[in-house]
């Protein structure tokens, strides 16, 4: 007897659950969201399972599973890559959602392709490139940023704009980390006494 077994296995991003997205989109939404990234091309992320064959895995009735598709779209989780034709069915992107917070203040989600392939190198990327705050155009150019209310995305400067009142940033209490910001404004404020006293004496 020949056997077969498939040991493949997804993961997913536990910002789903922290955030309350699953609860939000519900359990029919999510089931059919992972079973749109089980028909997920390795490479490019695409895949195209018909309403029906969703509806066939998941055991959901044709109408709920496109209500459901409405669901993710419309909480960037899915994303259509080309309406179907005849035939032909509609070509989908499922989405990974992740929630950017200063301590307690949500200011933004990202939204990238869920591509088996290249997903923990872009999710890498765009982890450090928020954590060290440096512009890699590579990590933001395969994703969508979401700005959260009260939030506006600046097109030219490619940032985030808001004020944010300083009771709402989170606390440092790490001892290097202010000696660093104090370093910082130290050297700061002895260059601008050092431009100062240059206009002077002009």
């Amino acid at each position: 007897m020949k056997g077969e077994i498939d040991t493949s296995f997804e993961t997913l991003q536990r910002d789903l659950f922290a955030s309350g997205m699953a609860a939000v989109i519900g359990p029919n939404a999510f089931v059919v969201w992972l079973a749109i990234k089980a028909h997920a091309d390795n490479n490019t992320g695409v895949c195209w399972p018909s309403v029906r064959k969703l509806a066939e895995v998941t055991g959901l009735s044709s109408p709920t599973v496109q209500k459901c598709l409405k669901t993710l779209t419309d909480a960037n989780l899915l994303r259509v890559a080309s309406g179907g034709k005849g035939t032909r069915s509609t070509r989908y992107v499922a989405r990974e959602r992740m929630t950017v917070r200063i301590g307690d203040q949500v200011i933004c989600v990202i939204a990238i392709d869920y591509v088996p392939s290249f997903l923990r190198r872009r999710l890498d990327a765009l982890s450090e490139a928020i954590k060290t705050g440096s512009s890699d155009p590579e990590a933001f150019a395969t994703c969508d940023i979401i700005p959260a209310d009260g939030f506006v995305w600046d097109n030219d400067s490619k940032t985030l704009r808001k004020r944010i009142a300083v009771k709402d940033l989170p606390r440092v209490d790490d001892t290097d980390v202010v000696g660093e910001i104090e370093t910082a404004l130290s050297q700061r404020v002895k260059e601008l006494e050092g431009n100062a006293k240059k206009r002077k004496s002009r």
